[in-house]
């Protein structure tokens, strides 16, 4: 069995480094030896500690740490590596993550990859453990996968998904030859049939977007050869105020969500083929629009097989049970992220901050700093809303990150070294 599969204990160390002292040859001896000691070892005999059982796996020697400390080596293989007792672990990572010479990567897999090649009596558990409490290490790690949340079933027709897509003018204008504007298109989709009606705004305020959206509705009506029950859209300022009240007075529900998968597909689509058109010169804008519209319209549908000409004069029941089978083979990944209990710490996500140029969105790689500086205890759970009550606010799960805990001797190490610095900074002399 290898020396790796024992945990170190630190009596047992000492009395084996004890040993290895007491019987370290004299220079006399070493000239009688056929190998040298430094790279021999050691063996210790099988009557001194026998209940040790890792004493006797491989041979040992002193070595030197820094400031001139001794320690024990072990020969693994060929190499010769520090054995580190359950005691000095926090210490030998500490001195590693702090050191400006030490090249062990900051991660669980690839630091302890290095680690194994350096020392034993360290564990991946062990290493993974001490990373896990760092502060510096924890707010700066990625955010977790998004749970996926169950959105409205697909029970039948008038279930529409909103949308605003910008165009910009100088990238069109070359292809129709005249100057073009910036402009918007607003994209309204049918989730069960497909049916897309497009159009085209200059300007997002409420006095184009509203008459646009109540004359789209009256036409998508039309098509679908029935009332429009339900809308969705996200959380764009066209879509509140002035065109709430006109959904309203309509008899439409609406409501805000961060995304329709449905219609995000479409968006894509029908650019791609409105691009298309206007790189193959077929028209100005307007007969562009109408084309691309009608194109996608008879562009056969994944999710429900069939064209959104041919949906719209299909039975609900026919195309509700495809969109069923469809979501049952392309499945749905498991989300891994555990829950959370009562008084667990964790740390939340820096989605938005608000400063003086309005929100700006928080979590960017580049800044390196994506978690809360200071950890909460999550005070309860709201089944109802799958959210955790944390730091004065229900939070959902992929919003927090749960942590063991704070390694307070390297925080203080690090605030020190940065309070040194700064006040070096301010006064001018080094310290």
């Amino acid at each position: 069995m290898s020396i790796r599969r024992f945990r170190i204990q630190p009596e047992a160390y000492a009395q084996v480094r004890a040993w290895v002292k007491r019987n370290k040859p004299s220079a006399r001896d070493e000239e009688k030896m056929a190998e040298p000691s430094a790279e021999a070892g050691l063996r210790v005999p099988a009557d001194y500690l026998p209940a040790v059982a890792w004493a006797h796996k491989a041979p040992f020697r002193l070595g030197k740490a820094a400031h001139g400390k001794e320690t024990l080596e072990v020969r693994e293989g060929d190499a010769w590596k520090r054995l580190v007792p359950q005691n000095e672990i926090d210490g030998w990572c500490r001195d590693n993550l702090l050191s400006k010479t030490a090249d062990v990567p900051m991660s669980r897999d690839a630091g302890y990859h290095i680690v194994q090649k350096r020392t034993v009596g360290i564990s991946r558990r062990a290493f993974a453990k001490f990373l896990g409490k760092q502060a510096v290490l924890q707010i700066t790690r990625d955010a977790l996968p998004e749970k996926k949340r169950v959105g409205r079933p697909v029970e039948a027709r008038g279930n529409l998904e909103i949308d605003l897509v910008e165009a910009k003018g100088k990238d069109i204008g070359k292809f129709v030859h005249h100057p073009v504007r910036n402009f918007y298109w607003i994209t309204l989709i049918d989730r069960l049939t497909g049916w897309l009606e497009v159009k085209r705004v200059t300007s997002k305020d409420f006095k184009h977007v509203v008459p646009a959206i109540r004359q789209m509705l009256g036409r998508m009506k039309k098509a679908l050869k029935t009332d429009v029950k339900y809308i969705r859209s996200d959380s764009g300022s066209e879509f509140k105020s002035e065109t709430r009240e006109m959904l309203k007075s309509l008899g439409i529900r609406h409501k805000f969500v961060k995304s329709g998968a449905r219609l995000e597909q479409a968006n894509k689509t029908f650019q791609k083929i409105w691009y298309r058109l206007m790189r193959l010169g077929r028209g100005d804008l307007k007969e562009l629009d109408a084309q691309a519209v009608a194109i996608f319209n008879n562009t056969k549908s994944q999710v429900n097989g069939r064209t959104p000409l041919e949906a719209i004069d299909a039975p609900d029941a026919e195309l509700v049970a495809h969109v069923r089978d469809f979501k049952k083979k392309a499945g749905r990944a498991k989300y891994k992220v555990g829950p959370l209990q009562k008084g667990d710490k964790v740390r939340f996500l820096l989605d938005k901050v608000r400063g003086k140029h309005a929100p700006a969105l928080a979590y960017k790689s580049y800044r390196g700093k994506h978690w809360s500086d200071k950890v909460y205890s999550v005070v309860s759970y709201n089944e109802a809303r799958d959210a955790y009550y944390v730091a004065s606010k229900f939070r959902a799960r992929d919003k927090l990150l749960k942590v063991s805990g704070v390694d307070a001797i390297t925080r203080d190490k690090v605030k020190a070294r940065h309070a040194g610095k700064s006040v070096a900074a301010s006064t001018g002399f080094e310290w």
